[in-house]
């Protein structure tokens, strides 16, 4: 998937479009313009990200950046309605999704700083999506816009899978032992009848919901332990 920047004027929102980029795992960064936008401050602000920077294509066209991707997804802070069509969005949570579906190579264009993508400009692109902000200030800066829209796309992409840490979810097994010690342990308690079988149901409701880890249901059970 690569990142397209359409005329960016700050250099410093080059070199943190190219942070960004590094966390949420996109490599390939496109821009329309002059190669003096990447300059010191660029580096200085891409961090661990020079890579990115180094590698980065220029082109002297919009058309010229796009003409070899397959689909063309067009960024917007300026959303329209009946009267404006073309200027319909999506949402970055339902680009996320939609990617899944989508083959060939992808781009995602984002417009300049002051006026961002023109019309004719997004008229060339196949989707529109939009960041939901506050109508009392709307437009948000080029890197922060970036930021929200790739987290949404890795984080749909990855799942839960980023927590490769070495935790083992509690089976099935341990969730039942878990709760049969709570249980146990509920029906030592001087309570109502009905209050300890509400304690029960509330409990195994809790834990079946909860991403709980193998290593955090034996913790419980050693608390739920009878004397």
């Amino acid at each position: 998937m690569i990142v397209i920047l359409v005329n960016p004027k700050y250099s410093g929102n080059v070199g943190s479009v190219a942070r960004v980029m590094k966390n949420f795992d996109f490599e390939e960064l496109r821009i329309v313009g002059s190669k003096e936008i990447v300059n010191n401050e660029a580096y200085m602000m891409a961090m661990h990200a020079k890579d990115i920077l180094d590698r980065a294509k220029f082109y002297k066209t919009f058309d010229d950046a796009i003409k070899d991707l397959d689909f063309i997804i067009a960024t917007s802070g300026a959303r329209g309605g009946d009267r404006n069509l073309k200027r319909v969005p999506i949402t970055p949570k339902e680009l996320a999704k939609k990617i899944l579906e989508i083959k060939g190579k992808i781009g995602i264009v984002f417009g300049r700083e002051d006026d961002g993508l023109r019309n004719e400009e997004i008229d060339k692109c196949d989707l529109l999506v939009s960041i939901p902000t506050s109508q009392k200030y709307p437009i948000m800066n080029l890197s922060h816009a970036v930021a929200v829209i790739l987290y949404e796309i890795y984080s749909t992409k990855v799942e839960n899978k980023f927590l490769d840490i070495n935790i083992r979810e509690a089976s099935k097994e341990d969730k039942e032992l878990l709760i049969k010690k709570f249980n146990e342990f509920i029906e030592k308690k001087d309570l109502p009848e009905h209050k300890k079988e509400l304690c029960k149901i509330i409990f195994k409701r809790l834990v079946n919901r909860a991403f709980i880890s193998g290593k955090e249901a034996w913790a419980l059970m050693n608390a739920f332990k009878s004397d």
